[in-house]
């Protein structure tokens, strides 16, 4: 009868595992905690480390991508790991200010030499060397434009030549990706002149 319930309850604890399988991700979750307290790495003691058929699963709490990504190598350094799941949640993300200056903008568009804040929700203004305004630039943020398109663009007022559109960095206190939408009022060669 102590060999039924012996049976059973190792039975139990293997999760469709063989004795064998089960014994070696034991022994590679006691590596791989090994390696994370090795490595001297602060901020790893939330790690919690999982193991599956040689997979190693991360998960838990870190405060920086490189605490992530450090657990992540310790992980696969390890003998006997075959894949690595890293879960883990960056808890203070590091946000990288990226602000495009007027003055980038100006460089970026030809016959530009300076970009004037515009009135709040409008554009900003792009005036040639001689003070003419040749453009107005509109910052969209990528969602707006899949959800309305470029529709909702208040009127400038001021017949528009051609129009262009280019990439600008994210933001910190705009994420993800936005344009820049040139509204031209001028020719090309107008404003190369």
């Amino acid at each position: 009868m102590l060999a039924v319930v012996v049976v059973v309850a190792v039975g139990c604890s293997l999760a469709g595992r063989t004795l064998g399988g089960y014994v070696d991700d034991k022994l590679v979750k006691s590596a791989v905690k090994r390696r994370l307290a090795g490595e001297s790495v602060t901020g790893l003691s939330g790690v919690k480390i999982d193991t599956f058929g040689g997979t190693v699963y991360l998960s838990g709490a870190v405060e920086t991508a490189e605490q992530k990504s450090d657990a992540e190598i310790a992980a696969w350094r390890v003998g006997g790991v075959e894949q690595v799941v890293n879960d883990l949640v960056v808890t203070r993300p590091v946000a990288v200010p990226v602000v495009v200056e007027r003055r980038d903008m100006a460089q970026r568009l030809p016959g530009v030499a300076r970009v004037n804040p515009g009135p709040p929700g409008g554009p900003d203004l792009a005036y040639d060397a001689g003070g003419r305004l040749v453009a107005s630039i509109y910052t969209v943020d990528w969602r707006d434009v899949v959800d309305a398109g470029l529709t909702t663009l208040p009127p400038v007022g001021r017949p528009i030549s051609r129009v262009s559109t280019f990439a600008l960095p994210g933001r910190s206190d705009r994420p993800g990706p936005h344009y820049g939408v040139v509204l031209w009022h001028v020719s090309e060669t107008a404003a190369l002149r």
